[in-house]
Formats: C-alpha cells, sequence, structure tokens
C-alpha cells in the first residue's frame, strides 16, 4: 500500500521523524523502512531525513563526535546537515578550500570562508526555526601546516535564525524538488576541540598534530567515506519511489480505457507500447530495489575497510540510473497526468534527478572507479565461469573487451586519460551492468531477469554486433523476443502487485 501523499509535513512531525531512542544506523532495518515511507509519501521530508540520520548522524558516530553532541543529534534537539559541496570547485569534496585554523591559546578552531568560491553550496536546510547542527569539511590548518581534510560539528542555525559568524543566503527556488536551498559562509566562526571529528588524531598544548593514516590523502579519503551512509540512504529511496511510480502507474494503465481503431474500447494496458514501458520499469524497479538492499549493510557499518568504497559509490550509480528509468517510464505511460504534481510522479522524477549530482556526482564517481580498475586496484577483469547464464557471461565478454581497450597502451597522463573519459564510463557502465546481473539473477522473476538484461543488450546491440559476440539475426530478432516477454507478463497482472508488495517488505 503507497501512503496517500500529504502537504508538507508539519514542523512538530518533521521533529518527531528526526528523533529516536537510540542512533537509527544501529536499527538498519527500522531507519531503511523509514526512508523508503519518507521518500514515497514525500521526496522533500526524505531528503532532510536522509542528512539528518544518515550524513550528519553518520559521520558524528564514525569519526568520534563527543557523547553530548550524538545524543544531542538523536533526540531531534538539532536537525543534522551536511555542507562539503562549495560553490567554486566541482569536485570540491577532494580539494576542500574552507579553512579550519587551530589556535593553541585557547584550543579552539577559526572556521573561516576565505575565497567566495569556498562558500558551501548547495546546503539544505528544514522549516525555519529549526536547530541545526551540520557537519562542515574544512582543511585542518595548525601552525601554518595543512593536514587534508577535516569534519567538525558546527552549529549553523538556532530557532531565531543564523548562529554568530555564519552567513545563510536563500537561494531561489527549484521547480523539481523545492527545498530550502542556499550557500552559507563563515567568518572566523569559534569551534571547540571537542567538536573536532577527529577519528584518532589529535593535536598537543603547544599545537603539533598527531594522525594514526599515513598523509593528508589518506586523512582525505577516510573523512570523505562518511559518503556511504549518505548512498545507503539514497538507493533505498531512490528503489522506493521507483516502486511506488511503477505501482501507480500499472493500476492507472489497468483501469484507464482508451479508443482504439481496431480494437475498439480497452484497458491501457492491452496496448503492447504500454507494457514495454511498464514492465520495462517494474524490472528497473525491482533490480534497483535488490542492488539497494544487498549492500544496506556495507552503507551503514562503521569502519568500512578499503577497497569496499568504489564499489559502492558504484552501487549508488546503478541504482539511481535504474530508478530514474523507472520513474520516467512510468511517468511517459501516464500521460498529462504524469506531469501533475497531485499524481507524485513528478516529484519522485525530481527525487532521481536530484540524485545523479547529489551526494556524489555519477558521473565523477563512474569516473574515478574507472580510474582505479584501469590501474588494477582490487579489480581483475571478470573470467568466465561454468554455470552463468547467457546473459551475464555476454556481460562479462563485453566488460573485459571495454577493459582491454580502455588500458590498451595507457601512458597515465592527464592528456590521455582525458581523452578516454567516454570510453571509461562505457566501461564502468558494463561493470555495472554486469555486477547488477549477477545480483538480480535468482532474485527477480525469470521473465523479469530476461527482459532487463534483453533491454541491456538491445541499448548496446551495435557494440555487440560489431565485436562479433551477436549475429545480425540476433539482434534483428531482439525487439520480438522482448515483446514476446511482455505477452507472457501481461497474461498475469495480479503478480505485479505481489511483486511490488514483497519489495515493499
Amino acid at each position: 500500500m503507497i501512503p496517500l501523499r500529504t502537504e508538507e509535513p508539519p514542523e512538530a512531525r518533521l521533529r518527531a521523524a528526526l528523533a529516536a531512542d537510540r542512533p537509527l544506523l544501529h536499527d538498519p532495518l527500522r531507519l531503511r523502512s523509514l526512508l523508503e515511507a519518507s521518500a514515497v509519501r514525500d521526496p522533500g521530508e526524505f531528503f532532510l531525513l536522509f542528512l539528518h540520520h544518515c550524513m550528519a548522524t553518520g559521520a558524528a558516530l564514525d569519526q568520534g563526535a563527543a557523547e553530548e553532541d550524538v545524543a544531542g543529534l538523536v533526540s531531534g534537539r538539532w536537525a543534522g546537515a551536511a555542507l562539503l559541496a562549495e560553490l567554486g570547485h566541482a569536485n570540491s569534496n577532494s580539494g576542500t578550500h574552507t579553512e579550519a585554523v587551530f589556535d593553541p591559546a585557547t584550543r579552539e578552531f577559526a572556521l573561516s570562508t576565505p575565497v567566495p568560491g569556498a562558500a558551501k553550496y548547495p546546503a539544505t536546510f528544514g522549516p525555519a526555526g529549526l536547530p541545526t547542527l551540520a557537519v562542515v569539511s574544512a582543511r585542518l590548518v595548525t601552525g601554518g601546516s595543512a593536514h587534508g581534510t577535516a569534519l567538525f560539528l558546527v552549529p549553523v542555525r538556532d530557532e531565531r535564525g543564523p548562529c554568530p559568524g555564519v552567513t545563510i543566503e536563500p537561494c531561489p527556488p527549484t521547480a523539481l524538488l523545492p527545498l530550502d536551498y542556499a550557500t552559507v559562509r563563515f567568518d572566523r566562526v569559534r569551534v571547540p576541540y571537542r567538536r573536532w571529528l577527529r577519528d584518532g588524531a589529535s593535536i598537543t598544548a603547544d599545537g603539533t598534530f598527531h594522525d594514526p593514516l599515513a598523509d593528508a590523502g589518506a586523512r582525505g579519503r577516510r573523512t570523505m567515506s562518511m559518503g556511504r551512509f549518505g548512498w545507503g540512504a539514497i538507493t533505498a529511496g531512490l528503489a522506493a519511489v521507483a516502486r511506488a511510480s511503477v505501482s501507480l502507474a500499472l493500476e492507472r494503465a489497468g483501469r484507464r480505457r482508451t479508443l482504439d481503431r481496431l480494437a475498439g474500447e480497452i484497458p491501457a494496458i492491452d496496448h503492447l507500447n504500454q507494457q514495454r514501458l511498464l514492465f520495462g520499469a517494474l524490472a528497473s524497479a525491482l533490480a534497483a530495489t535488490t542492488l539497494a538492499r544487498r549492500e544496506t549493510g556495507r552503507y551503514w557499518s562503521f569502519g568500512a575497510p578499503p577497497g569496499v568504497h568504489r564499489e559502492l559509490g558504484l552501487t549508488k550509480v546503478a541504482v539511481t540510473s535504474l530508478a530514474d528509468d523507472a520513474v520516467h517510464r512510468a511517468r511517459s505511460a501516464s500521460g498529462t497526468a504524469g506531469f501533475f504534481s497531485e499524481h507524485r510522479l513528478i516529484g519522485y522524477q525530481g527525487l532521481t534527478l536530484a540524485f545523479q549530482s547529489a551526494g556524489g556526482d555519477n558521473r565523477l564517481i563512474g569516473l574515478d572507479a574507472a580510474w582505479t580498475m584501469a590501474s588494477g586496484q582490487d579489480y581483475t577483469p571478470p573470467a568466465d565461469e561454468p554455470g552463468a547464464d547467457e546473459w551475464v557471461t555476454l556481460f562479462r565478454h563485453r566488460e573485459r573487451l571495454l577493459h582491454n581497450e580502455l588500458t590498451a597502451g595507457l601512458d597515465r597522463t592527464f592528456a590521455d586519460w582525458n581523452a578516454r573519459s567516454e570510453l571509461a564510463l562505457r566501461f564502468v557502465s558494463a561493470h555495472s551492468a554486469r555486477r547488477t546481473a549477477e545480483v538480480v539473477s535468482g532474485e527477480l522473476p525469470p521473465d523479469l531477469y530476461e527482459l532487463h538484461c534483453l533491454e541491456e543488450i538491445e541499448a548496446h546491440a551495435g557494440w555487440f554486433l560489431a565485436h562479433g559476440l551477436l549475429t545480425a539475426e540476433q539482434v534483428l530478432g531482439l525487439p520480438e523476443r522482448l515483446n514476446e516477454l511482455c505477452r507472457r507478463l501481461h497474461q498475469d497482472p495480479t503478480a505485479f502487485a505481489h511483486l511490488l508488495a514483497g519489495a515493499g517488505s
């Protein structure tokens, strides 16, 4: 059952959703259920809850916040926010310009925005009057030396407005996913030592910096690993709105009567073009759900081991793509109704579009992953294995061939890698398609699994044909094979509600 949409939640309801008896990251099933329900009910509310429960509270728990600050977040006394990206730097999470300068006399940090481009943007806050405690990324500076990117817990707003030294400049409203977006600047805001999320690092009384990690680069990577908490929320929420979109569109297609020039008055779902849209959307939504739930435990674990971060990021990219495809197709199948907010689909589309960039830009995540795999870091191209189905085998062939093409003669200069960037993204897409097929094989009903795989193959049919992996006859037969799968799926319409209900459990 999909909850009915309500108006923007009142502050009391939002406060109740922010508060808990303990950190919800310690109760993953409860947290996932809360996030899925909020995404379906109100994408804007979901956005605020994922920032609070996952980004702010997750970073606080994972990187050593004081007990009283964790308690303030868990109780809902503070709404959590995350101020990471910066206005003037497209990949600023790995090159932060905001500064936190340590003062040994007071054992405080002076948090500043040294240049206009270092302003935090886009910041997202809840309703006015809601006190906000933000996780802020900044370059840690002691004695004139920088020690990488660190995180700080900073009160940025109280019941009356911005805290001293904090400037919050509202941004124009957006058409999709309307929230209270803003640009935030700091003017020597004093941050106590205990609100440095130091993760084992320390500064002695004389200002000497100690860090158990090897260097500033390692510290920066550890700092930004907090993104995995957000990815867990994003994937859960997007899979939920994908399922909701398909459920709404299937129900509408089943009851909406159309007048066909040959068949007369028939339900919309009897048209093959509706079936192709909606059954493909169903396969994408269920694949997104399977991927998202498979990784919940790793997304919301503490002290994630090395090597995990890349695949978790690529899962975020894959789920975003699958969910966006499902919502887009459901909206397309719904005609004019798909564009009006009371039918919810356009709001869901706003959420899937936003997270192609929010929570880490999908193209940058893909390029970074491609570089590590091309460099042989914790990656070996997949080998054929006995027992694999024909689709997985085909996807493994494609990944190997693209990996060989990407790495052939690679000289590790910017010019060379830059020239290969689109090839790198094709390789990462092939890697994700292979991993997705391996994960959902056996999880989706056979017809839906085959439909998912055949649509991936049809999208790249020319490539498979050019490399001798498919014959011309096989390529020409793809449309009818897809049509036949849709006809079979249409014969048991009651199964759709069962599948979507099972995915929502």
